[in-house]
């Protein structure tokens, strides 16, 4: 099997220090072909060195790692944004199907990263790119990236009906009666979604509330939604979810 070309864009040298030391303690199948702190520089280091795997900081100085990305027409790499903890950064990344790595990277997260992309499960689109960057400076998005077995499909956030866990995986419920089923986790999209009109009802199910049609008084209670579908409220919830709406 050929090597994996990686190029790591990082305004900190100590970040690309750290994530070389573990490319190359833990990931053997992958060379660190160049790196680069000024993101001015960041296209031309990138296109001087063809590399399968862009590893992006998001903050930077001049440029954001979005900033970077945009100034592609075509993508014949995978990027793997690199970020500390930044509630929109990580809301947005999530909501677009975008690969990344929490700073302080850890190794296994590393490596699982790596299986992803030798799975040809993270590729993205300039599309998502600008729909996450417009995420990060608003806070707010209409669109939904999301990636499955048979591709990635754009869905409008008003029209999805509910979301459900299913063990790792999410069902996204749409109101045409469509299901996307998603390789994340339920908790991934709560933080994201709390902009718009989703509600955690329960621990498997997130409601848009602009799709209940019923409410049926009980321990915890039980909402139908506007295709009939009945679910649970937990009762932890309910006082919370009855504030939502005003008694006439």
């Amino acid at each position: 099997m050929s090597l994996i070309k990686a190029v790591i864009i990082d305004d900190e040298k100590h970040g690309i220090i750290t994530l070389q030391h573990l490319i190359g303690q833990y990931c053997e199948m992958v060379e660190v072909v160049a790196t680069c702190q000024k993101s001015t520089d960041a296209k031309r280091i990138i296109e001087d060195n063809q590399p399968d795997i862009v590893f992006m900081d998001i903050e930077m100085p001049v440029l954001s790692g979005f900033d970077v990305l945009s100034q592609f027409d075509e993508f014949n790499f995978q990027t793997i944004f690199t970020t500390a903890y930044d509630q929109y950064a990580i809301a947005a990344l999530r909501l677009n199907a975008l690969d990344y790595l929490l700073k302080p990277i850890d190794r296994e997260e590393l490596r699982e990263a790596i299986d992803r992309f030798n799975r040809k499960e993270t590729i993205a689109s300039k599309k998502q790119f600008q729909m996450a960057k417009q995420f990060t400076q608003s806070g707010i998005m209409d669109t939904l990236a999301l990636s499955s077995s048979k591709g990635l499909h754009f869905v409008k956030i008003k029209d999805i009906l509910y979301l459900e866990a299913t063990s790792c995986y999410t069902n996204i419920v749409m109101n045409d009666g469509q299901v996307h089923l998603v390789s994340k986790t339920l908790c991934s999209f709560e933080e994201a979604l709390n902009e718009h009109s989703f509600f955690r009802a329960h621990k498997s199910f997130i409601i848009n509330l602009e799709f209940i049609k019923h409410y049926i008084r009980g321990e915890g209670g039980e909402v139908i939604m506007t295709n009939n579908a009945s679910i649970n409220l937990s009762r932890t919830k309910k006082q919370e979810f009855l504030n939502f709406f005003t008694k006439i």
